[in-house]
């Protein structure tokens, strides 16, 4: 369905069942149909008051085709990754695979993102032990390993939400779980069963967390150096060879100041990642996505 919808049917039920209409903002993940295709998107809504307010519809970026998934044969990717405004303060939203790649993490927390939600539908898989001794899936461990480095890494909450119960053949573990700032982990959903959760959480821990743990911080500064180097990336340049010669002292050169060895720059080899890339604009995946983004 579109976004505009299901936010139609949502604000239909709100308001049939609480009569004050106070205001309560609502996060869920839904198939929505955008421009005629169909996307694996998550909806951020506050309902009550006079209409309902969309803050933000987020279409999952990284659509996993390995193992058993094959996403990409169903929904089409977005593109982008946001933080936006709600009345309480900034938020970000990924879905599920997104997840797993902590860039996505980082673009959040650099455009402001105070919580990071994340609805997941992963399958329950691993029945060897975990290393961290408690009951589930092996699969959970690597979920919360993931949201709590995220939380620790850009000084910001994480909401992981796991989908519960069987779906087309499939068991799914539920014990979702929200991350604080540090890494720590601030309440845990029950396993194999619906339930309804809640908690606290005090914005103040994110300026205690990134002032003892400034990391956030530091990529902000570094970040222009950073996007300048991903630039020469994409475009297969090298990258120059420099540094001082020998000398005497080891801090004055033997040269003349001005003079050069008489030996050519010596320049380091393309990157690896060049080949790669070039591998991959010529599979029909990436022929696809550029043709997508030229037209938008």
């Amino acid at each position: 369905m579109t976004a505009g919808t299901l936010v139609r049917d949502l604000d239909e039920q709100y308001r049939a069942a609480v009569p004050s209409l106070e205001p309560m903002d609502v996060g869920l993940g839904f198939y929505e149909v955008w421009n005629n295709s169909i996307y694996n998107s998550a909806l951020y809504v506050t309902l009550g008051g006079e209409k309902p307010i969309v803050r933000h519809v987020h279409r999952k970026v990284f659509l996993p085709t390995y193992g058993l998934f094959d996403e990409e044969r169903f929904v089409d990717r977005g593109f982008e990754i946001r933080a936006f405004d709600t009345s309480w303060g900034r938020a970000a939203m990924l879905v599920c695979e997104d997840a797993w790649h902590s860039l996505s993490g980082t673009i959040a927390a650099l455009d402001g993102a105070q919580v990071v939600f994340i609805p997941s539908a992963s399958p329950a898989r691993g029945v060897v032990p975990r290393k961290d001794d408690r009951p589930g899936p092996g699969t959970l461990e690597r979920w919360e390993r993931l949201a709590r480095d995220m939380a620790s890494e850009h000084g910001v909450f994480v909401a992981l939400v796991h989908l519960v119960g069987t779906e087309g053949g499939k068991l799914f573990s539920g014990g979702s779980m929200v991350a604080g700032p540090k890494g720590d982990v601030k309440l845990r959903a029950p396993l194999w069963e619906e339930s309804i959760i809640t908690a606290t959480l005090d914005t103040a821990e994110l300026t205690r967390a990134r002032v003892e743990l400034p990391l956030l911080t530091d990529l902000q500064t570094m970040l222009p150096h950073l996007v300048r180097t991903i630039g020469k990336i994409q475009m297969s340049e090298s990258m120059p060879l420099d540094y001082d010669p020998a000398s005497k002292n080891g801090s004055e050169p033997l040269d003349e100041p001005g003079k050069s060895n008489g030996k050519p720059q010596e320049t380091a080899a393309p990157s690896r990642i060049a080949g790669k890339r070039a591998a991959w604009k010529s599979s029909r995946r990436h022929r696809a996505l550029s043709v997508h983004r030229d037209w938008r």
